[in-house]
């Protein structure tokens, strides 16, 4: 019996059809990945599964409806802490120990003829505890919270943390939960390569199902056991892992478009006979004949044309002397993050920083543009740069379109030219008008690189810029890059960025 269904649902924004008659089974132990080129509707379908979307058409039934769901713009108003949002899974248990507690704390004042009766209903849960592993919470949490490198302290409130912070307790919270089914979107843009191993560990083990959505092929690989790909607006199920899926849809494709090519042919030949014919008195009932036949006919969705995003960073001037210079420089908030900084980036330099999550890299950046003060120590960020700066998260208004949120800053730009720019990075047609919030994570991404290429500078600061996007969006992202030639400062968790790019490295530990 299947734990979830999907049967000939629709879905579409304003008029436009992103997805058509898609039927899906997710069945007992399977570890689903979902994928699909950006925009093709990953993460509106997760918001279909999980409710947060209604279908315009079709059904989608739960066999129980026991799910936990990491979103792409997981946001968490709570004045609880790291340590209370935690041990919430566990409520009911530390309910069910109180009264226990309170059976034995009662016996000092109850009659002896009901010791019997109240010692057995303190055995009975004494029992129960043990099933639950009650005693092994602690552990529990502290083997999530260390795997998924949690590292800041547990006291901190949640409301406070950084988006990658929070993504990291949610998350933890959703493997304590253990439901049923886990839905996972772009789970390891926050998390460390080892981190990634571990969780990649977890989810291998994970008794139960889970959806994912993930850009990192590798993650995807290790933990999958089917594939389902959004293809021409539908969804086609691979059995196996994201290598078998690759080799599975390469046949697929080919088979598909000469199906799609013949299909075609024949409708164009049969209704051109049913234009020539339909009016003679000898053929009409011939050509009425074929025009049933057509009619009965399921026609194919065009092959979907992967457009190529175009980003471009124009330059401004260059000059001959260090770009970023710090010495003995302690960044921090409430007190220092790392042991005294010291480096040394020249004009031209392309330079990558690394280092665990929470270690300290969006804080250097942040000290260096002057948001953040420093503790103690001196930099000295060149006057003659002309920095322009991609920040990790997007903490503007998700109600605006993406031709809004260029003109809000560029009034002058004629909506032509906007829908022109955001053209170049695939934002084209329904999607130029749809809210931010209603955008895939890749889409917003390319949205926010679209506005940058409307100013010029001579220093890219850029914070994690690869999350969300496809392997097609980062190919062209990087050969922007490589071509730019002024300073580049990039924060990111790509493990061969050195390589693509041939950065100069800065490691924080």
């Amino acid at each position: 019996m299947s734990v979830l269904e999907l049967q000939d649902v629709c879905f579409g924004y304003q008029g436009e059809v992103l997805l058509k008659n898609v039927n899906m089974r997710l069945l007992p132990h399977e570890h689903m990945g979902l994928v699909g080129v950006n925009g093709s509707g990953k993460t509106t379908l997760l918001n279909l599964i999980a409710h947060r979307l209604a279908p315009d058409s079709g059904k989608i039934s739960w066999l129980n409806e026991s799910f936990s769901y990491l979103d792409q713009h997981l946001k968490i108003h709570d004045e609880l802490t790291i340590h209370e949002y935690l041990y919430q899974v566990y409520d009911e248990l530390f309910q069910k120990e109180k009264e226990m507690n309170d059976l034995y704390s009662s016996l000092e004042f109850s009659d002896e003829s009901q010791y019997d009766k109240i010692l057995n209903k303190a055995y009975n849960i004494q029992n129960y505890l043990d099933e639950k592993n009650f005693y092994m919470i602690k552990s529990k949490i502290g083997n999530v919270i260390n795997g998924l490198g949690i590292s800041y302290d547990e006291n901190w409130v949640l409301k406070n943390l950084s988006s990658g912070q929070r993504g990291k307790v949610f998350l933890a919270k959703m493997l304590l939960e253990e439901k049923d089914v886990l839905l996972l979107d772009e789970p390891t843009n926050f998390l460390d390569r080892s981190h990634i191993e571990w969780l990649s560990k977890f989810l291998n083990s994970y008794s139960k199902e889970f959806i994912v959505i993930s850009h990192d092929n590798n993650f995807l690989n290790q933990i999958c056991n089917v594939i389902y790909a959004i293809e021409n607006k539908t969804l086609v199920r691979y059995k196996g892992n994201y290598e078998d899926y690759l080799r599975l849809k390469e046949l697929r494709s080919k088979e598909y478009e000469a199906l799609y090519i013949a299909q075609q042919k024949y409708i164009k030949k049969t209704q051109d006979f049913i234009d020539k014919n339909i009016v003679r008195a000898s053929t009409t009932k011939r050509a009425q004949s074929r025009r049933k036949e057509l009619e009965k006919i399921v026609v194919l969705e065009k092959p979907t044309t992967i457009k190529k995003a175009r980003f471009s960073f124009p330059f401004s001037t260059s000059f001959n002397s260090e770009s970023i210079v710090t010495k003995k420089l302690v960044i921090g908030y409430s007190g220092p993050l790392l042991a005294p900084i010291d480096v040394k980036i020249y004009f031209g330099e392309k330079v990558v920083i690394t280092g665990k999550n929470g270690i300290g890299k969006s804080t250097f950046i942040k000290t260096l543009l002057g948001e953040i003060p420093s503790i103690s120590g001196y930099f000295k960020v060149a006057p003659f740069n002309k920095i322009v700066y991609y920040e990790q998260e997007y903490k503007g208004d998700l109600e605006i379109s993406p031709i809004d949120y260029i003109k809000n800053d560029y009034p002058l730009m004629d909506d032509k030219k906007v829908r022109d720019l955001l053209g170049q990075y695939g934002i084209i047609g329904e999607l130029a008008i749809k809210k931010l919030k209603e955008l895939s994570g890749g889409e917003l991404t390319k949205v926010r690189f679209s506005k940058l290429q409307l100013q010029s500078s001579n220093l890219l600061i850029l914070d994690e810029p690869t999350n969300h996007l496809d392997k097609n969006s980062k190919e062209a992202l990087y050969s922007a890059l490589n071509e730019y030639p002024g300073t580049l400062l990039i924060v990111t968790h790509e493990k061969d960025i050195n390589k693509i790019l041939n950065t100069k490295e800065i490691h924080f530990s």
